[in-house]
């Protein structure tokens, strides 16, 4: 009978309205939940037999979740770099748990609000742990992979800088065309060794007063006691000195090399012309020594405008500062000395001194000679190994480093490729899913290739608690692929993907439940009162 089909009809709309009721709740409960992805009802007819084709059997209604995982939602900007958003296609591979291990269940999700544990593994709100590929020095990671093999929890904790080693050393200057060869001088370096009990030394320089004329100085080594001197600048003849010293000198005895008292103070002399200087005292070379080896002095002056003062590390770290020293020897040609480099105003290592020079033709350099430069750090017992750094101070006619033209003494730019040692400070991902540790030296460290899941049917995936899918056969296959590659999108760092719930639909769509639901209960009621004047026929 019709009426009895009435009934079931009307018990499953019900069961059907019951159902979106259920979904739509869902969907609002979670409208804030980072990479939701809402479901909505789908509705289908139950078709019943009639046994006639003048009968109508009603068969009802059914159903169904329609998942909405293919359906991107908006994008959302943060303040945490470890807050990632997927734009495009694909899922961020996730884990049930941080450690390997053939329980290690591994899962999808688009919920990127990642923190990093009291571990260091980056987990997100679901407690599911963030995979990939770990970037390894000399190795590559895949670009597409169909099973989990390799990947790893993403872990930022016990991340250091190490320092660096000046290797490269580039120079970009102007020496000034117009200078003379005779100029003022502003530093005398030092090349001297010592002899013990064998008397006072002296060490002679001819340096060039603020007029260019030429005038004699000497500087008087005196022993005071076992591995002791003191060292006097004296007056030049006509002329007298201040803050001449004399100066303590102590070396070590197992290395002869100074550990205080050098360099000294800067001398500043009065010439016999009335013209007064004030003239830096330093080292090049072997340096300042004492040992049983003859006494030996040479010694080099250098004017300020010629004097360049670079920046280095050796490789436990330390910043050196070093001075390259340029002197005009003839016109269009120039020397250069590497003087000794210092570490907090003290001689720190011994640079083998060579030829250095630079042609120039045009203003441009047409022949350049600089060798690369050794330096041997065990007079500043600072524990670092040596050092060998490669010049470069321009092209052959180009105009790209050190070049002559008229005007001033100007350094453009120096750069060197050595680092400090450097304390984590936080880190960076890229549009490509590269995880990139950054330290406070400036250095920068890949530690994880990120990958993106795949899968033919997104709306296929089951859902798990936490926000995460599994694969089913009715998803397909998955595919591992790099960020940007294979159709897979790019990664949104300081940002989160926002539930694809649209409220006010939602809102529609319980009202539009509501009203079937209650249609449906109208027809079981209706139904009833029909059976009901049924049954009172036969009284």
């Amino acid at each position: 009978m019709s009426i009895y089909g009435a009934l079931f009809a009307g018990v499953s709309g019900l069961a059907a309205q019951s159902n979106a009721m259920g979904m739509i709740s869902d969907n609002i409960a979670n409208v804030n939940t980072t990479g939701y992805k809402g479901v909505s009802a789908r509705f289908s007819t139950l078709v019943a037999q009639s046994s006639s084709a003048t009968l109508y059997a009603p068969g009802g209604v059914r159903s169904a979740p329609l998942k909405n995982v293919d359906k991107q939602g908006q994008l959302q900007g943060t303040a945490s770099a470890t807050d990632l958003a997927v734009a495009g296609r694909g899922f961020f591979v996730v884990g049930d748990r941080a450690t390997a291990g053939v329980d290690k269940q591994f899962l999808f999700s688009r919920a990127g609000s990642f923190r990093p544990d009291a571990s260091g593994n980056l987990v997100n709100a679901g407690g599911y742990y963030l995979q990939g590929w770990p970037i390894a020095t000399g190795s590559t990671t895949p670009t597409s992979a169909s099973t989990f093999t390799g990947l790893d929890t993403v872990n930022i904790s016990n991340l250091n800088g190490t320092a660096t080693a000046t290797s490269n050393l580039s120079v970009a200057l102007n020496l000034p065309s117009t200078v003379q060869t005779t100029e003022q001088t502003s530093d005398v370096v030092l090349e001297t060794n010592l002899q013990p009990g064998s008397g006072p030394h002296v060490s002679n320089v001819t340096v060039f007063d603020s007029t260019g004329a030429s005038q004699a100085l000497t500087y008087t080594w005196t022993e005071t006691g076992a591995n002791t001197w003191t060292f006097t600048a004296n007056a030049p003849a006509g002329g007298s000195v201040t803050s001449g010293g004399p100066t303590t000198v102590v070396f070590n005895p197992a290395t002869g090399l100074p550990i205080s008292g050098f360099p000294p103070p800067d001398p500043i002399y009065t010439w016999n012309n009335g013209s007064s200087s004030t003239i830096d005292i330093g080292s090049y070379g072997a340096g300042i020594t004492e040992t049983a080896a003859a006494f030996s002095s040479t010694s080099q002056q250098y004017n300020d405008q010629y004097i360049a003062t670079v920046q280095i590390y050796d490789d436990l770290g330390n910043t050196h500062d070093m001075q390259l020293a340029f002197t005009k020897t003839a016109a269009n040609a120039w020397s250069m000395a590497v003087l000794n480099p210092t570490l907090n105003g003290t001689t720190s290592g011994n640079v083998t001194n060579i030829p250095r020079t630079i042609t120039f033709s045009g203003g441009t350099p047409n022949l350049i000679n600089m060798p690369p430069i050794s330096i041997d750090w065990t007079v500043g017992n600072t524990g670092a190994s040596a050092s060998t750094i490669t010049l470069d101070t321009g092209t052959i006619g180009a105009a790209d480093g050190i070049i002559q033209f008229a005007g001033n003494f100007i350094v453009n730019s120096t750069e060197q490729n050595g680092v400090t040692f450097g304390n984590y400070r936080g880190i960076s991902i890229s549009d490509a899913g590269v995880v990139t540790a950054l330290f406070d030296n400036g250095e920068q460290l890949d530690i994880s290739q990120l990958a993106l899941a795949l899968v033919p049917n997104p709306n296929g995936l089951e859902g798990r608690t936490g926000n995460a899918y599994s694969s089913t056969p009715e998803s397909g296959n998955f595919l591992l692929n790099r960020p940007q590659i294979g159709g897979a999108g790019l990664i949104a760092a300081s940002s989160l993907e926002a539930s694809n719930i649209d409220l006010a639909e939602e809102f529609t769509n319980m009202i539009v439940t509501q009203r079937a639901y209650s249609a449906s209960a109208k027809i079981i009621t209706t139904a009833d009162e029909m059976l009901d004047e049924l049954i009172r026929i036969v009284r």
